[in-house]
């Protein structure tokens, strides 16, 4: 399979689609890793790219959380457009992940303005207490005007993907635009809590591809919503319960496209350490042909 540059196909409306169902409400669908650099986490520095990565444990009642996150080029594409931020709120924990398109300095550029304008828009949010899925959607939205805004200062078509969680209690809410993924893996199964804003996740929910031929289809990296598109974008908000045990994990296409969704699960159920565990994703994905940017977080409720 050969993994061509991810491209957002343009609207000429600034509406939403038609066909586009309102997820705002909670729900989650069910679908049937390299060289690195240890960066030690620093609270004023809250963004890592480029082969990096970051893990810490956090502590709020009623659960403690222990995380990991780790990027890397992969084995064929000359840099990394993915980005990964952390960020704690006292009130909870931020996680953050995008994966930027248009090439060396576009694509990197647009992934790292989001999850650097989700942190900003997210601790201020949680300082004037809005409710979270309001603030998530919000923080999203901004993310969206800050890409679109530097994209027209550049002449650049620049987009990322961008998926986010904020921990806060025993509740997760969850936000996504693109097709990186958050899952949740708990007692034996996994949950992908996302959904795909792409041509081909579009066709498997109209039964005409399986999820297999979808992932080896020659138009699987185009996406119909991307952050920095259009002016305004629809995002994808989703409130779950957590249980002690149980891991979200934040990732780019560059892993769940090389291994599946059977083979992280199988990863999580060896090995129990979140470190370990990100480590070994990413370098099976790199096994596999590493044909794209890879990055993996994991945050497990213990």
């Amino acid at each position: 399979m050969s993994k061509r540059q991810k491209k957002a196909i343009q609207h000429s409306s600034k509406a939403s689609r038609p066909d586009e169902r309102n997820t705002s409400n909670a729900m989650t669908r069910v679908l049937q890793p390299a060289y690195t650099r240890r960066l030690r986490p620093e609270p004023e520095k809250e963004t890592a790219s480029c082969e990096t990565e970051q893990c810490r444990e956090h502590t709020a009642a009623p659960f403690a959380l222990s995380w990991h996150a780790l990027t890397d080029t992969g084995m064929v594409r000359p840099h990394n457009e993915d980005s990964f931020s952390f960020l704690d709120l006292g009130k909870g924990m931020l996680f953050a992940v995008a994966d930027g398109m248009g090439g060396h300095d576009a694509g990197e550029v647009a992934s790292k303005i989001a999850v650097e304008t989700v942190c900003r828009e997210m601790r201020e949010g949680v300082e004037q207490n809005k409710a979270p899925l309001d603030l998530v959607q919000h923080a999203v939205q901004q993310a969206n005007v800050a890409v679109k805004h530097e994209g027209a200062s550049r002449g650049s078509n620049m987009g990322t993907t961008l998926t986010m969680a904020f921990v806060a209690g025993n509740t997760a809410y969850i936000a996504n635009v693109g097709d990186s993924r958050v899952y949740w893996v708990e007692n034996g199964s996994i949950t992908q809590i996302t959904e795909d804003h792409s041509l081909v996740a579009k066709l498997v929910a109209a039964g005409k591809l399986t999820k297999e031929e979808a992932r080896n289809h020659p138009k699987s990296n185009l996406l119909y919503r991307t952050i920095g598109s259009d002016d305004t974008v629809k995002v994808d908000t989703f409130r779950m319960d957590l249980k002690k045990g149980g891991l979200l994990l934040l990732c780019t296409d560059g892993l769940w496209g090389m291994i599946g969704d059977e083979n992280i699960h199988q990863v999580f159920a060896v090995e129990k350490n979140v470190k370990k565990a990100c480590a070994r994703l990413v370098r099976m994905a790199n096994d596999n042909g590493g044909l794209d940017n890879i990055t993996a977080m994991v945050a497990k409720v213990i």
